[in-house]
């Protein structure tokens, strides 16, 4: 009888070791003193000295590597390196963005295999960009259709058009709509919504990160 008992404790023991240990961490993003960690799908943003509710502790986080403890055993690790049930490397494209100076969250996009800045704008319904930038990517945008577009600075003319394919990082999604406008605004490219739509969004502490969506 004592044996039986004792025997289901230590079957509830490991039972209880095995749900606190986390099955899968990937390293989505790395920061001075931060890193951004996706622990069994659940994003978490940890800063030097900080231990997540999995257990997991962040010694030290540089821009090439963090330093973290795992159940008791200290491991480096680098972006997108995956550790725990899986020990390859991570299979999703994660992009990581960090707000600027002018609360935006900006960087370098292909369009039709040119680069061009941009930046995400969650409120604009499709991308946008101005004729000046447009003939500057070679894109024939006067094929597409006219359209008014209000802007801040009262009514301009522009084109409805579809760009063959948008990269931000490793992310690729084909046949993107966007309106020319005609002029020189916006001064930058906006990443709207018709890019937005086939992506994962989440933001912490001014820290954005975009994944594929699966459909």
């Amino acid at each position: 009888m004592n044996k039986l008992i004792v025997a289901g404790v230590g079957l509830l023991l490991m039972t209880s070791l095995g749900w606190s240990e986390p099955a899968k961490i990937v390293v989505r993003g790395l920061f001075d003193k931060a890193v951004l960690l996706e622990i069994d799908g659940r994003q978490k943003l940890l800063r030097n000295g900080q231990r997540d509710s999995s257990g997991i502790e962040l010694i030290s986080a540089t821009p090439m590597q963090a330093l973290v403890n795992i159940n008791g055993k200290r491991q480096v690790l680098t972006l997108n390196k995956q550790v725990g049930a899986v020990y390859d490397e991570a299979p999703l494209t994660t992009v990581v963005l960090r707000k600027n100076h002018r609360n935006e969250y900006r960087m370098k996009i292909s369009i039709n295999g040119r680069s061009v800045d941009a930046v995400v704008d969650t409120g604009a319904s499709s991308m946008a960009m101005s004729s000046q930038e447009a003939e500057r990517l070679g894109i024939a945008y006067g094929l597409g259709e006219p359209t008014a577009i209000a802007t801040a600075g009262g009514m301009s003319s522009g084109y409805i058009i579809s760009l063959n394919k948008v990269e931000v990082g490793g992310i690729a999604v084909p046949h993107v709509n966007a309106i020319v406008i005609q002029g020189d605004y916006p001064n930058v490219v906006l990443l709207g919504m018709s890019f937005l739509e086939h992506v994962n969004l989440q933001e912490h502490n001014n820290i954005l990160t975009l994944s594929p969506r699966h459909h």
